[in-house]
């Protein structure tokens, strides 16, 4: 009988050790999770800071690369324009006026909106040049102005409906797809040479 007692004593004892252990392990187990959880959340706040700062630092610089985009294409402009002004000449025809800038909107009859601004306009008595500049002119800046320029000035300036419509390009670089597109539509280009400038073209200039 003693010894009956004794194994059963053996054996809650053993029940709380085991017991006791489990609560060790548990609490273990679980100060393994605090641990854990607070481990991934500096690392998820690392992460976010550093992905703040790295996208920082790339809306900076495409602030920076857009902001020198447009000086350089504000310095094309200008450099276009001043020549164009003193030659008032374009694809061999003689223009008496030269504006840069003109810029319009108007309600079309379906309510549409249209607003467009063009950088170098030359005119005479029965012609048009609109002349666009960029500091590097691409493949999509030709197919742009050739599907748009002339039909927009059209409806935004009405006295020109029935004049003749010249398109021009002037650029300090061109891509070769942009000067094989204005082949095939006709656009005159312009270069800057040094101080001069002269036509990049040697195909004839169509009127739209």
């Amino acid at each position: 009988m003693e010894e009956e007692k004794l194994n059963w004593a053996n054996v809650m004892r053993g029940f709380e050790e085991s017991k006791k252990r489990n609560e060790e392990l548990t609490a273990q187990v679980v100060e393994t999770g605090v641990r854990m959880n607070a481990m991934f959340d500096r690392l998820e706040k690392m992460f976010a800071e550093s992905k703040a700062e790295q996208d920082a630092q790339t809306a900076a610089m495409r602030a920076e690369v857009a902001g020198i985009g447009k000086s350089n294409g504000m310095f094309a402009e200008d450099v276009y324009f001043r020549a164009l002004w003193r030659r008032k000449e374009f694809a061999g025809i003689h223009f008496d006026d030269v504006s840069d800038r003109m810029k319009s909107k108007t309600m079309l009859p379906d309510g549409r909106k249209l607003e467009d601004e063009f950088d170098i306009v030359m005119t005479n008595a029965a012609s048009v040049a609109i002349v666009e500049t960029k500091f590097r002119a691409r493949e999509e800046d030709v197919k742009e102005l050739a599907e748009t320029a002339a039909k927009n000035f059209r409806l935004l300036f009405p006295a020109y409906k029935d004049f003749k419509i010249y398109l021009g390009l002037g650029a300090l670089a061109f891509e070769d797809k942009a000067v094989k597109k204005a082949r095939e539509c006709g656009i005159g280009l312009i270069r800057r040479v040094e101080d001069n400038i002269e036509y990049a073209a040697d195909w004839e200039v169509k009127a739209y």
